[in-house]
């Protein structure tokens, strides 16, 4: 099967500006045995202030790899380590999940979450590359810890997202593995920083649980991701903001 960036015949003059690479964050942890259901709402929306869908369209380049993309590879390659504040929106059907939380990533498999706001707050997980995830809370409670496989439904989110798939790294690996199409234009301006946008139409929505298109706002001055974002038709469930990205080399 073809990945997404394997050579293709050029997109028309013009496509809308949608969405690419499942970042799929991690939110794990979404019904841990001491935390409360998630809110509801009878229409979904991103939080106040907070989310916005790509407003840009996308002009089509021609090369396997675009430009933005190719500089997110390399300058991932020459990174050890990384922290960062993750904020995150997602949404099924009438249910949302909004969540902030400190991610460390360290090369090659080992990510720790810690979640300050959202109905985990307090709670950490930690996955080292294996099939399982260990989960405890703050304080005297840290030393309760519970673990549960990788993709269990009660570590994963609305959306079917755990843990291993939050990271820079999992990002390019969902780009490869996923036959599409791909387009790159100017993206949005975030937290005062230019980005250039690259979108994935996934050639089977099926094969891409269920988003239609999706897209990741490059950073023009790491070279990094700052918002990836997932469509499902004109709707937007699932939104992943990068912030305060401090790198170890």
């Amino acid at each position: 099967m073809k990945n997404a960036f394997a050579p293709r015949t050029p997109l028309p003059s013009r496509v809308s500006r949608v969405p690419a690479y499942r970042l799929a964050p991690i939110l794990a942890c979404a019904a841990l045995f001491w935390l409360g259901a998630l809110p509801a709402s009878a229409q979904a929306q991103p939080p106040a202030g907070g989310f916005a869908p790509p407003i840009a369209p996308l002009l089509p380049t021609p090369q396997a790899k675009p430009p933005a993309w190719l500089a997110f590879e390399h300058a991932w390659a020459n990174i050890t380590a990384y922290s960062t504040t993750v904020t995150t929106f997602e949404q099924e059907g009438t249910r949302t999940q909004t969540w902030v939380f400190d991610y460390t990533f360290r090369k090659p498999t080992s990510a720790t979450v810690h979640y300050n706001k959202g109905p985990n707050a307090g709670v950490t997980a930690v996955w080292n590359g294996g099939n399982t995830v260990s989960v405890h809370r703050s304080g005297l409670l840290a030393v309760f810890k519970k673990t549960f496989a990788l993709h269990d439904p009660t570590v994963t989110t609305i959306r079917g997202s755990s843990i291993d798939q939050l990271s820079f790294a999992a990002i390019i690996s969902h780009a490869q593995d996923t036959p599409g199409t791909v387009s790159e234009g100017p993206g949005p301006t975030i937290l005062g920083i230019p980005t250039e946008s690259v979108a994935l139409i996934p050639n089977s929505a099926v094969a891409d649980t269920g988003l239609t298109h999706e897209v990741v706002d490059i950073s023009t001055m790491t070279s990094l991701p700052l918002r990836v974002l997932g469509f499902d038709g004109e709707t937007l469930v699932r939104q992943v903001d990068f912030a305060d990205i401090k790198l170890e080399h």
